[in-house]
C-alpha cells in the first residue's frame, strides 16, 4: 500500500484511519444479493489463503471489525487469526437491504418488475429501495452513523473493517460528492482494500483505493 499523506490534526481534529476491506469472491447464482446471505466460492477462500499464507508485510491494525455475514466473517477469521485480533461484528457494515426481493433471480426481475431494475439502473434517485428494503439515502446514514460510532470510541486508531461493496462504495461516494443512490462509480474489487482517513465526523480523504497489496 501506498504511503499515507499526513493529515494536519489541528485542522481536521483527531484523525482516525479506517481500512475497509471487501470480502472475497462469492456466487450470487446471478440473483439479486443485497444482505442475502451467501458463502464464499471455493475461489475467493483459496484467495483469501494465498494472500494470508506467508503472515502480513504490513502492520496490523489496531482494531478489527467484521459484517455479520458469512462471506465477511470468513474472511474475518482467517485475518483475526494472522493479526493475533479479535473480530468484533458490527450490524452497520452489512450490505444494503433488498427486502422481499432478496434472491429473486435477475431475469425475472428485469422480465416482472421492469419499472423498478430501470429506476435502480439510473442511480438517480436517493428515496429508491427494493420492496421492503432500504432506501439508498437510508443505507448511507447507516453506514456513517455507524462509522462514527466506531470511530469516536477508537479515535486516532487504525480500524480494519470486512466489509462489502456498497458499503465502501457510500463510503468513497461521501467524499467524492456523489449521491447515495450512485452505487456502480466506486465498486472494488473482491479482497481488496480501500483506506480513508475520518475526522470531524466524517470521511474526508481517501488514502488508497482498490489496493491489492495491503496485507
Amino acid at each position: 500500500m501506498s504511503a499515507r499523506p499526513p493529515c494536519d490534526s489541528t485542522k481536521h481534529g483527531v484523525v482516525t484511519t479506517v481500512l475497509l476491506i471487501r470480502h472475497a469472491a462469492i456466487d450470487t447464482g446471478a440473483r439479486l444479493c443485497g444482505c442475502l446471505d451467501v458463502p464464499l466460492t471455493a475461489d475467493g477462500r483459496a484467495h483469501v489463503d494465498a494472500v494470508v499464507r506467508n503472515g502480513p508485510t504490513r502492520p496490523a491494525p489496531d482494531v478489527l471489525c467484521t459484517s455479520p455475514l458469512a462471506r465477511a466473517r470468513e474472511v474475518a477469521a482467517r485475518l483475526a487469526s494472522a493479526w493475533g485480533l479479535d473480530p468484533e461484528p458490527v450490524d452497520w457494515a452489512r450490505e444494503i437491504d433488498c427486502g422481499r426481493f432478496e434472491g429473486m433471480p435477475l431475469d425475472r426481475l428485469q422480465r416482472e418488475f421492469p419499472d423498478l431494475w430501470a429506476r435502480n439502473q439510473a442511480q438517480a434517485d436517493d428515496e429508491f429501495a427494493w420492496p421492503g428494503g432500504e432506501t439508498y439515502r437510508e443505507f448511507r446514514t447507516r453506514v456513517l452513523a455507524g462509522m462514527e460510532r466506531i470511530a469516536n470510541e477508537r479515535d486516532g486508531r487504525r480500524i480494519a473493517v470486512v466489509t462489502h461493496a456498497g458499503v465502501i462504495s457510500q463510503v468513497l461516494g461521501t467524499i467524492r460528492g456523489r449521491a447515495a443512490s450512485v452505487w456502480s462509480a466506486d465498486r472494488p474489487d473482491p479482497f481488496t482494500a480501500t483506506e480513508i482517513a475520518w475526522a470531524n465526523g466524517a470521511p474526508h480523504r481517501v488514502f488508497t483505493f482498490n489496493e491489492r497489496s495491503w496485507f
